[in-house]
């Protein structure tokens, strides 16, 4: 799949071009540059390519300066920001029915990530990956989705608590400082996936405006929809997969590509494409392993540093300080 066929639904994009103009910039300013027609987010089935959404998003984070665009972008969604997606999600009978509608259908609104769900001792865990690596687009996708997770969750179950905790891969952002009083959960940066966490038997909550009959067209809806984009292939995914079932030997670029039946140079050339590199993927990965064993546990620095493949405490303490510019002790 060609980078320049990742796309998101243009209705996202009209949203947030409405954000923006309450702030005084027009579509005009945001569009300049780009490919994208005035007016095309009118047509439900309208897509955006990646390059053309980010171009339109950064430009718009430049003129208002405003960084943490992507939670208020995710406050302002509603139900119909995810089109049918959104309609058979809300009719479902659970909350557990409703994010398996969310990850089998997120095709219809974006190829630029997947979800998954699953869970994890106690815990379900709704997991967002990138299927082309997103740069300086990550914090907004990620904080969007996960705060329009968190205000379609009270809309459909009023009074209840939905997300447990949050956690992305990306370093805090500065402007966190000033929002981090108000988040109503735990919020972590720097972790190997990006992820919202909360106690497994919410799963079972029963959702307000059920109804099995809109559930099931708005999927058939969804269904339609799936069979005219084409699916991005999980090539990151499956890299992520692979490296971290080493069982705390963490393989190098020839043996993943034997396990993906390609060659060494075809995988780096496949990763490239997608914007990224074998090392950059290995890095994210143990930089996030690193830091939950820091925070969320007692191991000793040595102790870490065996558990992520380094032969002493020192080279990981290197490599600990390129990724953070903090040493594993401080970071603890």
């Amino acid at each position: 799949m060609d980078p320049a066929e990742y796309s998101v639904s243009a209705e996202y994009l009209a949203l947030f071009l409405d954000v923006m103009s309450r702030r005084g910039i027009a579509n005009e300013v945001l569009l300049s540059d780009t490919a994208i027609e005035p007016g095309c987010w009118r047509d439900p089935k309208a897509r955006v390519t990646a390059q053309d959404f980010e171009r339109v998003v950064m430009r718009g984070i430049q003129l208002s300066g405003e960084p943490w665009l992507g939670w208020e972008l995710g406050a302002a969604m509603t139900i119909s920001s995810h089109g049918f997606l959104g309609y058979a999600a809300m009719s479902s009978a659970t909350l557990g029915e409703a994010m398996e509608l969310a990850v089998k259908y997120f095709r219809t609104r974006s190829t630029l990530v997947q979800l998954d769900i699953f869970t994890d001792g106690d815990m379900a865990v709704m997991q967002i990956d990138e299927l082309l690596a997103l740069g300086g687009l990550a914090p907004v996708m990620m904080e969007s989705l996960f705060a329009s997770f968190h205000f379609m969750g009270q809309k459909l179950l009023p009074d209840m608590e939905i997300i447990g905790e949050l956690r992305f891969t990306y370093p805090e952002p500065e402007y966190f400082a000033r929002m981090r009083p108000v988040m109503p959960v735990p919020v972590y940066f720097d972790c190997a996936y990006n992820q919202m966490r909360f106690p497994v038997e919410r799963l079972d909550y029963e959702l307000q405006f059920a109804d099995p009959r809109l559930a099931r067209m708005a999927a058939d809806q969804c269904e339609q929809e799936m069979a005219s984009i084409k699916a991005p292939p999980a090539l990151l995914g499956q890299v992520r997969r692979i490296i971290l079932g080493g069982g705390g030997r963490f393989p190098g670029v020839e043996e993943v590509a034997s396990e993906l039946h390609m060659s060494s140079r075809t995988l780096k050339r496949k990763l490239q494409q997608l914007g990224t590199s074998y090392q950059e993927v290995l890095d994210g990965l143990r930089k996030g392993l690193a830091v939950e064993y820091l925070t969320q546990t007692d191991k000793t620095v040595d102790e870490i540093a065996m558990s992520l493949g380094y032969s002493d405490a020192s080279n990981f303490a290197r490599a600990f300080r390129r990724w953070t510019l903090r040493s594993p002790s401080d970071y603890r």
